[in-house]
């Protein structure tokens, strides 16, 4: 009996990590998205009281999601009208702004491992109003800045992985017609990035 107690324990805990640092498309319980955000609080909390003390930067940058399925159910919303439950908002909803502006204000944290966890959230994702849309604007500065090491770190993934991340980009309720003239340099310095980017944006725009 205590052989199989200890087979379970363990694949719950399985289970758990996989939901916070490794299978990044499964949904996190309510009970493991209420530990997330308590333990993304308190990061949040040292981080406003310290935000230039590298520890609270790594701690923060440790605690904030690493998908945009995470990042969704703790800052977007999930609408079940469908079946009668209305707007679900996630449990750090209505701190959407302020955590994900502190996310894009780190700036102690390794470049690349950074636009990492930016990438990673980006993969994935869809366009939505409030947090996502938050993060989103977040990302395309950042993009807009460093757009050659963007590209670097984008092509060390899978094609579908990238063309999900410029989707990401370009959707919106109201997606632009053209690819952003910053993004013409591409064309000779990566010809695949840039036809990935091209087929994301017309698959935007159907």
């Amino acid at each position: 009996m205590r052989f199989y107690l200890i087979l379970i324990s363990a694949a719950f805990a399985s289970c758990l990590s996989n939901t916070m640092h490794g299978n990044k498309n499964v949904l996190a319980s309510q009970g493991e998205l209420k530990l997330k955000a308590e333990q993304l609080k308190k990061a949040y909390q040292k981080l406003s009281a310290a935000p230039y003390t590298a520890k609270y930067q790594r701690e923060y940058f440790e605690s904030f999601p690493n998908s945009f399925v995470l990042f969704n159910n703790l800052f977007g919303y999930s609408s079940q009208a469908s079946i009668g439950k209305g707007f679900n908002p996630g449990p750090l909803y209505n701190e959407a702004q302020s955590y994900v502006n502190s996310f894009f204000n780190l700036n102690l944290i390794d470049t690349v491992e950074y636009y990492n966890r930016i990438i990673d959230i980006g993969i994935n994702g869809k366009w939505y109003a409030d947090g996502v849309n938050y993060f989103k604007n977040g990302m395309e500065l950042k993009i807009k800045k460093d757009i050659d090491v963007f590209v670097k770190l984008l092509s060390k993934r899978s094609d579908s992985e990238v063309k999900s991340f410029w989707f990401f980009y370009f959707d919106g309720p109201h997606p632009s017609n053209a690819i952003p003239s910053e993004f013409d340099g591409i064309i000779t310095t990566s010809p695949k990035m840039y036809s990935i980017i091209e087929m994301a944006h017309k698959e935007v725009l159907k």
